[in-house]
């Protein structure tokens, strides 16, 4: 987070809540600013210096187990690129992480850990509502540690250690023009322009492509005994959607063309 982005999603959050008045509670993070102009349907309030461990519910659970769900996945696709032989697997691209977070955050963190630590937090009533033991820290846990041990490293950090990096506290301040050029200078240009060659050599796979990667993903989930008749389903759903009824009818259209002009000759 920095102060400009916090600032403009701030300000688009205030154009939409014309009508309504929003009191936004905020942490004292550097990279929030104590006052941005202009304001009309949302206010600020502040909390109380070392507080966030126990009222803020991301703070008391919900990010250790998005983090833990997002482990788990990198780990496991280390170890499926160790055992398909790709080069460096734990080298991995921004698409790529930003993949492992949807997925981890939109199909593995449960409803009810983010109802249970707004419970904890005690800020909604849990009168006439019920909630589902959650299982969050235990089996996902001892997923991740026997990931871990799997992949043979030499001094394997705990799983304690894997969730709570030091470096993962550092916030982004809003920096001055002067901090930013100063920041700037002496920075190898050869460098930048080679990590732009980097990351612009990655060539989207192609429609054909694509259409084999789902028919054999398709017959690996067929010979699958965990595979249920949903997850098919949208596979095929997903192959349909590849190939196009449109491009499937063109291609009808031009083999028929074909045909009759070899009938004709």
């Amino acid at each position: 987070m920095t102060g400009v982005l916090f600032e403009e999603y701030v300000r688009q959050l205030d154009k939409k809540m014309v009508g309504r008045k929003i009191l936004l509670i905020v942490d004292n993070c550097p990279a929030h600013p104590k006052n941005i102009e202009g304001l009309r349907n949302v206010e600020f309030f502040f909390l109380p210096p070392n507080t966030t461990s126990k009222i803020q519910p991301c703070d008391v659970g919900i990010i250790r187990a998005f983090k833990m769900h997002y482990r788990r996945r990198f780990y496991r696709s280390l170890l499926d690129g160790y055992e398909l032989g790709v080069p460096n697997p734990a080298k991995i691209k921004v698409l790529d992480a930003m993949n492992l977070a949807i997925s981890a955050w939109a199909m593995d963190v449960r409803a009810n850990t983010i109802a249970n630590c707004f419970r904890h937090c005690k800020l909604r009533s849990t009168d006439n509502m019920t909630f589902e033991n959650s299982d969050e820290g235990g089996e996902s846990t001892q997923e991740l540690q026997n990931l871990i041990k799997e992949l043979g490293y030499r001094n394997a950090m705990d799983v304690e250690d894997v969730l709570t990096r030091p470096e993962e506290n550092v916030v982004a301040q809003l920096l001055t023009d002067e901090e930013i050029i100063e920041s700037v200078i002496g920075i190898n240009k050869d460098d930048i322009d080679k990590e732009d060659d980097e990351s612009s050599t990655m060539e989207p796979p192609s429609r054909n492509e694509a259409i084999q990667a789902a028919i054999t993903l398709n017959n690996f989930l067929l010979s699958y005994e965990k595979t249920t008749p949903e997850v098919l389903t949208m596979l095929r759903k997903i192959r349909d959607e590849i190939q196009g009824e449109i491009d499937f009818n063109k291609r009808q259209l031009s083999h028929f063309s074909r045909n009759l002009h070899k009938s004709f000759i």
